[in-house]
């Protein structure tokens, strides 16, 4: 965790054109402050100067999964209106172009690492080898497993389910599809067969 590291030979350099303060030393460099103007879910925000950032090396539930507005609350709960740092990770943007960042709240506090900590958010182990502070949130990650915290409480609807579907469509997918994620729990269909899903129309991923 960033209270356990040494900082060396800590830089401040002011921007002069825009004001912003750059902390910069042997273990990290943060740049800002921002204001965060929006939270579009628990893990992208928008900030005063225009970006839209991607949270590095986490992932919440996406619209209609177990934990999503929690995630988005508890995300607005922390930044929303208020002053933000960033820390850039190996990677500079993501596939959609959006900036991939470490946000945090001062020195000591990643927001990042807090929505692990507390179950908000999962680690994105996907890309493991493209997070610089992956190991740091497998650690706060561990216990948030342990006491079966937020996303770690939710039952999985999906397990067991050779495709799902919604009651509202004739669609049907893998589970692991992005479509099948965004069908709403109460709305879910189990097929566990491929008899099952005769006479419908298979979803495209």
């Amino acid at each position: 965790m960033l209270k356990q590291m040494i900082l060396i030979f800590l830089l401040i350099f002011v921007s002069g054109c825009t004001g912003n303060i750059v902390f910069e030393s042997e273990e990290l460099i943060l740049e800002g402050p921002f204001v965060v103007t929006y939270v579009v879910d628990g893990d992208t925000l928008d900030l005063d100067n225009g970006d839209r950032i991607r949270f590095s090396g986490i992932n919440t539930p996406e619209t209609g999964e177990c934990y999503y507005q929690e995630a988005k609350d508890r995300l607005k709960e922390l930044t929303l209106d208020k002053e933000v740092y960033l820390e850039q990770d190996t990677s500079d943007t993501g596939k959609y172009g959006r900036k991939l960042r470490y946000i945090y709240l001062n020195e000591d506090e990643m927001v990042n690492e807090i929505l692990v900590m507390e179950g908000f958010a999962k680690v994105y182990d996907k890309y493991s080898y493209d997070t610089k502070r992956y190991m740091q949130l497998k650690r706060a990650e561990a216990d948030a497993i342990i006491d079966s915290l937020g996303v770690w409480s939710c039952e999985d609807l999906k397990e067991g389910c050779l495709y799902v579907g919604s009651k509202n469509s004739d669609k049907y997918y893998p589970p692991d599809c992005k479509y099948a994620k965004k069908i709403k729990a109460e709305n879910l269909v189990c097929y566990m067969s491929e008899e099952e899903v005769v006479g419908l129309v298979a979803g495209s991923c």
